[in-house]
């Protein structure tokens, strides 16, 4: 479940955070991005990526506090670590002597609750037509709680000198036209258990 930060080993209780410089890149403990660009490319990828999005903070994470910590396990069980990576957003700020107004433990429930849900709906193989678009819609809802993450995470790297990441690349739109196809699919079901209903 969630990570325990220990008053102890907590890296963020250090009393000055460095911001280590390796190759002339500054390393900085979370992953920044648009909300703009994370909105398209939440929604494009039909929430796929997220599982991107939360191995980039835990790999920021991991590299920045020297975490012991696996990142690929932390995007694939997301609902285990989403508390304990809010967690470490909040501290984070705190810690700055910033404040940012966020209920964050409330916003990883919600997310939790989401992703448990879906996974329930997904597993029943017969849904009437009401469920079947609750399921559809309930991943595109978790966007909500990583939103409001994201603003959090964008605000605590405000002062810091971090590589902006707001433009779309090559390869973003690479998976915005494969999605594209999806999408069409996905639009055409829903009209036709629209007329069945």
């Amino acid at each position: 479940m969630e990570d325990v930060i220990s008053q102890e080993n907590n890296p963020l209780k250090s009393d000055e955070k460095q911001i280590t410089v390796d190759s002339n890149i500054h390393r900085v403990p979370l992953f920044h991005v648009s909300l703009a660009k994370f909105v398209i490319m939440f929604f494009a990828t039909f929430g796929l990526y997220q599982i991107y999005w939360f191995y980039k903070q835990w790999q920021a994470l991991k590299e920045y506090y020297d975490l012991d910590a696996w990142p690929i396990a932390r995007c694939i069980f997301t609902v285990f670590f989403t508390h304990s990576l809010f967690v470490y957003v909040n501290e984070y700020i705190k810690e700055d002597n910033r404040s940012y107004r966020w209920n964050h433990s409330a916003l990883a429930t919600v997310y939790v609750l989401l992703v448990v849900v879906s996974s329930v709906l997904n597993q029943i193989e017969t849904l009437p037509t009401s469920l079947i678009l609750i399921s559809i819609v309930i991943p595109l809802a978790v966007l909500y709680p990583l939103y409001e993450a994201q603003k959090a995470i964008n605000f605590a790297l405000e002062p810091l000198d971090y590589e902006d990441n707001s433009s779309l690349t090559w390869l973003n739109w690479v998976w915005i036209v494969l999605f594209g196809f999806y999408w069409a699919m996905v639009i055409y079901a829903l009209t036709v258990l629209i007329r069945l209903a």
